[in-house]
């Protein structure tokens, strides 16, 4: 019984603290009316179906807490105009495949226009929401009900890729308002899931921003506070208009690893997606990526060599680094250049002057040179001292951004000819039926040239990018 299990008492370390993850467990099921129950009266989908609001929005489920409509229900709306606004985006790159849109669009525009009509007083009367679906519960016209669920399928099937495989369901996204509600919730998520335990009740737990739950992407939309201490993990700092982009880019990273499975690393996903927050919000200000030291990681494949996502957290923070300066509005083209040149005179006998990178300590002061390759087999692995790990993990946040941005806009001809052979690629990783590996769809696609080389050679779309990069604007 949950009373017994409780009476355990079990105290992690966390941060050199004693953190009660057990006890914060036991304070989401007192406050959501579920006390006395046990593990199997309780699994997921049962405590979701009960407190949570269900709210499709195209290729996403996306759940939010009845208990925070009352005073919070603004920041849904927001959400799910933002997430749908992406999927405009997406359809919008996968248009120069010359796959048929025209049903896609108009479902969009359909869900799109009955979600902008509703109104925060709506969804605060909502009280026995539990489970249910917003569309049932709004009133929303039976034709715009249709549209959802034919815009849910042609994500979930791959056919706005020109995919043919079953349905892989929707992209479930569990909201959290508040850093309370987000550590109650993962606290609970150990105390279900005993053998996923160590996943949850971890040192940092209370400064993530988002987390896994089996298949379910946990969203916090709030930051913790800086220096606050464990036990004071309730405090949250609101995130204000970046709340959009953090959820996008969150959002399409799960949509893309859906779509492409093991046929693409998710330091490619997520050059994706940050590319895709840029489009929308011409800016990607997120605390995503790039220097999460101090997070709990997990293993990634390698897209960008030492750039493996570590978990979707970031730590104290790279917000005002040189990297983040212009939040990546330029798809960080600018920073690039200035490194590639401080990687030039960092190391003078390098054989070229384009092919390494400047990073810097900690310090922000003795630059560094960091040689290219950095995509793929020709990458290998990168000896970076301790003390520019940050710095480096943020050029390859920057690095891989800007080489999406070569690949869609210039690789294979300047133009709309770079675009289509770009939603071709988008294409290919989404279909099941694609054999080849990652780097080999690259000189099947862009005319025999390969992702990258040891020499960053013309022959190699990473050594064309480093050759664009001086003149790029």
């Amino acid at each position: 019984m949950l009373a017994a299990t409780l009476a355990l008492g079990l105290l992690v370390s966390s941060g050199g603290r004693d953190f009660p993850f057990q006890k914060t467990a036991e304070t989401f099921l007192s406050e959501h009316g579920l006390s006395g129950k046990t593990v199997d009266e309780l699994d997921l989908d049962a405590v979701l179906g009960g407190q949570f609001l269900s709210a499709p929005v195209g290729a996403f489920e996306v759940r939010y807490p009845i208990a925070s409509l009352e005073k919070r229900s603004g920041e849904l709306l927001k959400c799910a105009r933002a997430l749908l606004d992406g999927e405009e985006h997406l359809l919008d790159w996968l248009k120069p495949s010359g796959l048929d849109q025209k049903t896609a669009r108009e479902d969009l525009k359909s869900v799109q226009k009955w979600i902008g009509t509703l109104k925060e007083g709506q969804l605060q009367r909502l009280k026995e929401a539990g489970g249910k679906d917003w569309m049932e519960l709004l009133n929303c016209p039976d034709a715009t009900k249709a549209a959802q669920k034919r815009l849910a399928e042609a994500f979930e099937t791959g056919a706005l890729f020109g995919g043919k495989h079953d349905a892989i369901g929707p992209v479930r996204l569990v909201l959290t308002p508040s850093r309370k509600d987000f550590v109650e919730f993962l606290c609970y998520a150990g105390w279900q899931f005993e053998e996923d335990r160590g996943l949850y009740w971890v040192e940092g737990l209370t400064q993530w921003t988002s987390a896994f739950v089996h298949e379910d992407q946990v969203i916090t939309l709030e930051y913790s506070v800086a220096g606050a201490k464990p036990e004071d993990y309730a405090q949250g700092t609101a995130m204000a208009d970046v709340m959009g982009e953090q959820v996008v880019q969150l959002a399409f990273n799960s949509l893309f690893e859906h779509l492409f499975g093991e046929r693409a690393p998710s330091a490619f996903v997520t050059g994706l997606s940050m590319n895709l927050v840029i489009e929308q919000f011409n800016e990607v200000n997120t605390r995503v990526d790039g220097d999460t030291r101090g997070r709990q990681t997990g293993k990634r494949e390698v897209f960008v060599a030492g750039g493996q996502s570590e978990g979707g957290q970031l730590g104290k923070t790279s917000a005002d680094t040189r990297w983040r300066e212009l939040q990546g509005s330029d798809h960080f083209l600018k920073i690039l250049k200035l490194s590639q040149k401080e990687g030039a005179e960092a190391d003078k006998k390098a054989k070229s002057k384009i092919a390494a990178l400047g990073i810097r300590n900690d310090k922000g002061t003795e630059p560094k040179a960091i040689p290219a390759p950095f995509f793929g087999s020709a990458a290998g692995e990168k000896n970076v001292p301790d003390e520019y790990r940050g710095d480096f993990a943020e050029s390859m946040r920057a690095y891989k951004s800007a080489f999406l941005y070569y690949l869609q806009t210039q690789a294979g001809g300047a133009g709309p000819k770079a675009r289509e052979k770009f939603a071709q690629l988008l294409c290919k990783l989404a279909d099941p039926a694609t054999n080849a590996d990652f780097e080999p769809l690259f000189p099947e696609i862009f005319d025999g040239a390969l992702l990258s080389d040891t020499e960053c050679s013309k022959n190699s779309l990473e050594g064309r990018f480093l050759a664009w990069l001086p003149s790029a604007r």
